[in-house]
């Protein structure tokens, strides 16, 4: 059966791969970033099946209007899919205080502010929502505290709406270990990320982590996958 489904952040990465895997699948689906131009390239690839709009997560006002969009489209929504995410890395006592800002306005007050827009739209549809965590989000490794810590906060509210709303929204968190995507390029600290980024082009790639997206997505109503933890067998 068709869902409508929304995915932030889709411009590149996990997201790309996740809206292309899913259109395959016959899914309606609005893909929304802050970049536009690989968004056009998407809905080229998918006529009528993939839509598109300009979304920074941290603007409330657009946030409202991607949600409003796929009503509007499609007619509802029936999957929300919280991809968009920042990581920088750098040790605590160098780091800068506005990067530590960007990541809790992005992976944790945007993805609240993408729940708070779509769950009334959810609960019409008994849908799903989908939260992009990490393997840190049980773990704290250095350089990364901060990271780590916006990571945690998405599995805590996963599970705070798998515990208010498990009767009429279902949640999962999906959490990738190393994924060989655009992701480790936004570190800032060139020693870290020259560190880094072997251990990141080794990982898995985007496909393998939209592989397990799809799997939440497509799983019955009567039942619901609350995290999928999955890393390298490397």
């Amino acid at each position: 059966m068709s869902k409508r489904i929304i995915i932030t952040g889709a411009s590149s990465g996990i997201g790309y791969a996740a809206a292309s895997l899913l259109a395959k699948q016959g899914n309606k689906i609005l893909v929304s970033a802050r970049r536009t131009d690989r968004l056009e390239e998407l809905a080229a690839k998918f006529p009528g099946q993939i839509d598109t709009i300009k979304c920074d997560v941290t603007n409330v006002d657009e946030v409202r209007a991607m949600v409003q969009k796929c009503v509007d489209a499609f007619g509802g929504v029936d999957v929300l899919i919280n991809n968009a995410g920042m990581g920088l890395f750098d040790p605590l006592i160098d780091a800068k205080l506005e990067d530590w800002h960007a990541m809790f306005d992005v992976n944790v007050k945007g993805l609240l502010t993408c729940v708070h827009a779509g769950i009334p739209e959810l609960r019409k549809t008994h849908g799903h929502i989908i939260n992009l965590g990490s393997v840190a989000s049980h773990n704290v490794f250095p350089n990364s505290g901060v990271y780590c810590a916006t990571k945690h906060a998405v599995l805590a509210i996963s599970e705070s709406i798998r515990i208010e709303l498990r009767k009429e929204v279902r949640v999962t968190t999906i959490s990738p270990g190393a994924v060989n995507t655009e992701f480790i390029d936004q570190t800032k600290n060139e020693e870290l990320l020259k560190s880094y980024k072997p251990n990141f082009e080794a990982g898995m790639t985007a496909e393998l982590i939209a592989e397990q997206i799809a799997h939440a997505v497509n799983m019955p109503q009567s039942s619901n996958v609350s995290e999928i933890i999955i890393r390298p067998n490397s």
